[in-house]
């Protein structure tokens, strides 16, 4: 989009530029193909190797891996918390204590993006269930 079709048009400079980074990422993601130079995208370990990983390798427990992931939230590591309790519900079930982590750390990444990336906010509660509270209309005169 060309600079010009956004003078003159305040009430599309927001919704452009939200848009406009998913866009550019997800363009780049495409083209950039499954292979990357700094080698991710050859393994294809799926989320319960990771777990079993964490688990069967590491000996990690069920109660470890959920206190790890708190202490990540309380360290503002939200999204690694968040691939933490993935991995874990993978190899452990969706147990109550990951259940409880879970809602914790997506409110907390919810809270994060509220005011600046919808789309993460609309996919972290969905994520949890949450539902998010409609916009109201706004009539014009």
């Amino acid at each position: 989009m060309s600079p010009g079709l956004l003078e003159g048009r305040p009430d599309v400079h927001l919704p452009y530029l939200i848009l406009r980074e998913h866009v550019i990422d997800r363009l780049y993601h495409q083209n950039v193909g499954y292979w990357q130079a700094n080698l991710d995208g050859l393994d294809h370990l799926a989320d319960s190797d990771r777990g079993e990983l964490l688990a069967n390798y590491l000996g990690l427990s069920e109660k470890q891996l959920v206190k790890a992931a708190y202490d990540m939230a309380a360290d503002a590591k939200y999204e690694l918390a968040a691939s933490l309790l993935k991995w874990s519900s993978a190899n452990f079930g969706d147990t109550e204590s990951i259940a409880k982590a879970e809602l914790l750390v997506y409110l907390k990444l919810m809270e994060k993006y509220q005011n600046t990336d919808p789309f993460k906010y609309i996919l972290y509660s969905a994520k949890i269930g949450v539902q998010t509270p409609a916009i109201a209309a706004t009539h014009r005169a």
